[in-house]
């Protein structure tokens, strides 16, 4: 990690798949940082392709607001 980047190797290791008997809060963790992953990997990826950057967790502070942008 650095410059205010994440690094897509260490989204992945730390937030592995979700068990059946996963709790609502880690399925809301997963979830954000599969969004993370998908904007960082495909939507607005780094140049290096490695690294996604911190601004982008702004978007995923509060699911729950996500029906006032619609």
């Amino acid at each position: 990690m650095g410059s205010g980047r994440i690094e897509m190797g260490w989204l992945r290791d730390t937030f592995l798949e979700l068990e059946n008997d996963s709790t609502e809060v880690e399925r809301i963790r997963y979830a954000q940082a599969y969004i993370f992953e998908m904007i960082g990997g495909y939507l607005m990826p780094d140049l290096s392709r490695n690294l996604v950057h911190l601004r982008w967790l702004l978007k995923l502070v509060d699911f729950r607001a996500t029906g006032d942008f619609s």
